[in-house]
Parts: C-alpha cells; sequence; structure tokens
C-alpha cells in the first residue's frame, strides 16, 4: 500500500481495532503496537505470537487475542508451521494488504448504512428541543408530554433539522463516492 490515501485507510483500522478491543476488554495500545508491528512483518515469513512475546514481552494469551481480532476482521492471516524443538504446531501471523482495503470497504459500507438510517430517521420526523438542556424529542414522544421537557418542564420548542439532515446527506454522498472509487481500486485488479 502506498500513497496519502492508504495511510489514511491505516487510520480508519487503527480506529477501528481500537475500538474492537477496548469493547473485548483488551488494551488499545497492545493492538496498536501488534498492528504496527503485523505492519512490518513480512507477509512471506510471518511472526508467532512465541516470537511477539520474545520481542515485545506480552503474554502469548494476549497477543492471541489481539491476532484474533485481527483475523475476524479479515485483516490477518496465518500460516501453520512446526516448532523446531518440539514439533508442535506454530501460527505464523501476517497482514495482506488487499485484506487491509477489503476490510475498511466493508466498514465504510456499514457506516454508510448507518448514516442512510440515520438519515431517513430525521427525515421523516418532526423535532422539539428543550432550550435550556437541549434534549431534543421526536413529535410523538413531545406530544405525549404536552410539548413540556419531562426532565425540567420547560416548554419544548420545535427544531429545525434542516441543517443536520444536510449535514448527513454530504457525508452519505461523500462516503458513496469514497466507497465507488475504493471498488474501481480494488476490483480493477
Amino acid at each position: 500500500m502506498s500513497g496519502e490515501k492508504d495511510l489514511g485507510n491505516i487510520e480508519g483500522l487503527r480506529r477501528l481495532i481500537r475500538l474492537l478491543a477496548v469493547s473485548s476488554g483488551i488494551d488499545e495500545a497492545l493492538a496498536d503496537d501488534l498492528f504496527d508491528l503485523l505492519l512490518s512483518v513480512d507477509p512471506k515469513k510471518g511472526i508467532s505470537d512465541e516470537e511477539v512475546e520474545a520481542l515485545k514481552g506480552y503474554k502469548q494469551a494476549d497477543v492471541r487475542k489481539v491476532f484474533r481480532i485481527f483475523y475476524d476482521l479479515r485483516l490477518a492471516s496465518y500460516r501453520k508451521g512446526k516448532q523446531p524443538e518440539t514439533g508442535s504446531t506454530r501460527y505464523y501471523w501476517y497482514l495482506d494488504p488487499k485484506n487491509l482495503d477489503a476490510s475498511l470497504l466493508r466498514r465504510k459500507k456499514l457506516v454508510l448504512e448507518k448514516l442512510k438510517m440515520r438519515l431517513a430517521y430525521e427525515k421523516s420526523n418532526e423535532f422539539y428541543v428543550c432550550p435550556k438542556d437541549g434534549s431534543r424529542y421526536t413529535f410523538d414522544y413531545a406530544f405525549e408530554y404536552e410539548f413540556t421537557c419531562p426532565k425540567c418542564g420547560s416548554m419544548l420548542i420545535p427544531d429545525n433539522n434542516g441543517p443536520y439532515v444536510k449535514v448527513l446527506e454530504e457525508r452519505v454522498k461523500k462516503l458513496e463516492e469514497e466507497i465507488k472509487q475504493d471498488e474501481a481500486k480494488l476490483y480493477s485488479h
């Protein structure tokens, strides 16, 4: 991978990895460090969790958890080998640049789907807002509370979500264009 665009893709993957690590109870700094390590590993050789432990001092169990996240995201692959001393199976992990791009493309498509759902929700609802704390309510909810804030009792005022809808539409359009470019790049080979 090369160029500024690819660096942006790597940073997008890094953010995703951090989120998944934290949600799995794994230190995000560990996940970051192992991602950087795998970026530097020759895919033809790979690196085993035992080698990572010797190199970085991380427990093999923690390394395997992080590598499993990478594998589940289809970022990392592995090949099996034999440990020379014992003959036991050893896994050699590596990152595949095509998998990195494909994984980011899948992630962008999921984000696009969520943005479109949010846009549809914003377009199909009328909103009211509390002038004191900024809490936002749909018409149905505001109507149920007689257009008074259930938290503080202030009168709710209509909320113009036009600017919010415009921002969502722009983000959807931009992301659709990015996805189209990414697909052309990824599938043109």
